[in-house]
């Protein structure tokens, strides 16, 4: 845990750098911190077969402002990859950010499933509709919501460094 407090930590100030001018209010730090969440479910999510990381973006978030500082970075020797497209391929995606519940449908769960993509995303009950790893904001503190479920229908497995830091719902 304390590894993982200074990992995010670290990145979040180095994504500081990147994204100073923004930096005026809390959003531009919580959209941050949702980057290097990202980061870090990719490294510490396992899919069935190693292979590079690409975080997809479907759909209209201030993610979009953010997710770009990730390109090229490396996890296990592997570069990570950003997909920004309007409405991305789901069978080229590692991590897919949906923005909005609407995305959410049972033919995206089905294809997610079918082709191991962790589904994230940051509006209420995301996780209770399928999706697999939910940020929302409690007492001021961005928290996780992790439908395990959904997560293990997939074949995925998350670090128990991950899963402690979530609520857990089934």
């Amino acid at each position: 845990m304390r590894l993982l407090t200074l990992l995010l930590l670290s990145v979040c100030v180095w994504f500081a750098g990147f994204a100073r001018a923004a930096e005026t209010n809390s959003q531009s730090r919580e959209f941050q911190l949702k980057t290097a969440y990202l980061f870090h479910f990719a490294e510490l999510a396992q899919w069935p077969s190693p292979a590079p990381v690409t975080i997809c973006l479907q759909g209209h978030s201030l993610l979009r402002a953010y997710l770009p500082v990730l390109e090229g970075q490396h996890i296990n020797g592997n570069a990570v990859h950003v997909n920004l497209a309007d409405v991305p391929d789901i069978t080229q995606c590692s991590i897919l950010f949906l923005s909005d519940l609407a995305g959410i449908t049972p033919v995206l769960t089905e294809q997610a499933r079918q082709h191991h993509v962790l589904l994230v995303g940051d509006v209420e009950n995301f996780a209770n509709h399928g999706g697999m790893v939910q940020f929302t904001l409690r007492d001021n503190r961005l928290k996780l919501v992790v439908n395990l479920a959904a997560v293990k229908s997939a074949d995925l497995k998350l670090s128990s460094k991950l899963l402690r830091m979530a609520e857990i719902i089934e």
